[in-house]
């Protein structure tokens, strides 16, 4: 059968035609789109008409390239969603990334303690505005726009609906709300209502491969087949997961705008220790949790490359990481995961202040700032896989990384030299992978998600970095601890 994955991040969409029969699989890449949030009244929004357009030109594509599609599926970031009333949205979404989303966190940790939120959701995102935290911050300063509201649909049922699919929810990306029960896989019902939260809103949970129906007819009628729409495990990092070739001890990585790492369990952690060092327990496909953490990931090189472009300058990958390669080893660092770091101010201007006002040697050059981001980035995962390997029952002797990082080869270098750890990268396209893979389960082509790994580890290239150069990533290790304590 023939599936289309549509992959939405934070700054860019792709769209991939994938083929997959009980014996093979084949993912081609068919179409790409640019995706910001824009300005509007003062709030960072996401574009709903323009996104909607670009995922229609996508599905074209590759009805264009395939030979008879058969189902359509939508992965994205999560956090966010839309709020409707009698099946209209009423108003584009608010980006997790608005500075004016954070406004308040206090309040909402003075109704609530942290320790009950994540006994209840076993989910510690204290810094970013996740569903929980914007659903509060609404009821504070918008109430009229949630009484309006029946129905909340996260970010990748929205654009399915948009296409024309049912309105429903799914429990991978729901997860991320903090406000799911990760042992029931159920909305944390109790918890809302100790915010005096509307829970009538929110959709009925379903596991990933749930069929939403056809897409609607503006779509259809331009294309050569009549696709049905299908959840797939629609939070990106779940999809990504789902995709990689893990074994039972490896931690996983998905290299985004944020790095998700973690360990794939078959029950939530909520102890102490995970509570302490800030763990999170997300919803995966099969019935599986993922214990993970974040890091701010690939969002600041992409911001300092977008500077770049705008400034006329080049910005592709193969010239910025020749030039990083130059550039000295560890000359300065910054904390990905800083306040400071926001979408308001060119990024680099951004990295060299941090560097400034640390009293380090400021980046100069592109290949500095790039080098900078790269040694910064490996080291607070470093820091994050002690955290985790402290929690977690038992060693982790190698990762398995996915996404955009997979064809960074410095960037899986230095991961495997700061980790001291065996770095298994690939395949390339792990979210599309996954997508299309529990698209394939949803439909019945494949039995399970194991069966679609095993087919992916016989499929998809691979390739291994051994730990070269570990001196150095103690020092390293201190120094990013430095500026989060201080």
């Amino acid at each position: 059968m023939e599936h289309v994955a549509i992959d939405i991040g934070a700054s860019g969409g792709t769209v991939y035609l994938g083929t997959v029969t009980p014996e093979s699989f084949e993912v081609r890449e068919v179409h790409q789109f640019d995706n910001r949030p824009v300005e509007r009244g003062g709030r960072y929004v996401w574009d709903l008409d323009a996104l909607r357009d670009r995922m229609v030109a996508g599905i074209r594509a590759a009805a264009e390239r395939g030979d008879d599609v058969d189902t359509v599926g939508i992965d994205a970031w999560g956090l966010d969603f839309g709020l409707l009333s009698d099946g209209e949205v009423l108003r584009d979404p608010i980006s997790y990334r608005d500075p004016a989303a954070t406004a308040t966190r206090e309040s909402l940790f003075e109704a609530v303690d942290e320790r009950r939120v994540f006994e209840a959701t076993g989910v510690t995102n204290w810094n970013t505005p996740n569903t929980l935290w914007q659903l509060h911050t609404l009821a504070h300063e918008e109430p009229e726009l949630l009484d309006r509201a029946d129905g909340l649909l996260m970010m990748p049922q929205l654009l399915t609906a948009l296409l024309g699919g049912r309105p429903c929810g799914e429990v991978t990306v729901a997860s991320t709300t903090q406000m799911v029960d990760p042992r029931e896989r159920e909305w944390a019902t109790d918890l809302l209502e100790e915010l005096s939260l509307p829970t009538d809103i929110l959709p009925t949970l379903d596991e990933p491969g749930r069929r939403l129906g056809s897409l609607a007819d503006d779509v259809s009628r331009e294309l050569p087949c009549d696709p049905e729409l299908v959840a797939p495990a629609s939070h990106d990092t779940a999809s990504a997961v789902a995709g990689l070739p893990l074994t039972d001890d490896a931690a996983f990585l998905s290299t985004g705008s944020w790095f998700i790492l973690g360990v794939e369990r078959e029950e939530p952690v909520r102890t102490d220790a995970a509570f302490e060092r800030a763990l999170s327990n997300e919803l995966g496909a099969d019935g599986t949790v993922r214990l993970l953490t974040n890091v701010n990931g690939f969002f600041l090189l992409e911001e300092c490359r977008e500077a770049w472009r705008d400034a006329g300058v080049p910005a592709d990958y193969e010239t910025l990481l020749s030039a990083a390669r130059e550039a000295p080893a560890r000359a300065s660092f910054v904390d990905p995961d800083a306040d400071s770091f926001g979408i308001d101010e060119p990024m680099p201007d951004q990295i060299r202040a941090f560097c400034e006002r640390t009293d380090q040697p400021v980046p100069a050059g592109r290949g500095e700032v790039v080098r900078c981001l790269l040694d910064s980035l490996v080291t607070k995962t470093a820091l994050a896989l002690d955290e985790l390997a402290s929690v977690a029952d038992g060693p982790i002797p190698q990762i398995n990384l996915g996404g955009g990082g997979v064809r960074n080869e410095l960037f899986c270098q230095l991961l495997a030299d700061a980790t001291g750890r065996p770095v298994v990268a690939g395949p390339t396209e792990a979210t599309a992978v996954g997508n299309l893979l529990t698209q394939a389960v949803g439909v019945g082509t494949l039995p399970d998600v194991e069966t679609g790994r095993r087919l992916v580890a016989e499929e998809f290239e691979t390739t291994t970095y051994e730990p070269a150069t570990t001196d150095g990533w103690d020092r390293a290790k201190s120094r990013i601890t430095e500026f989060e304590t201080g």
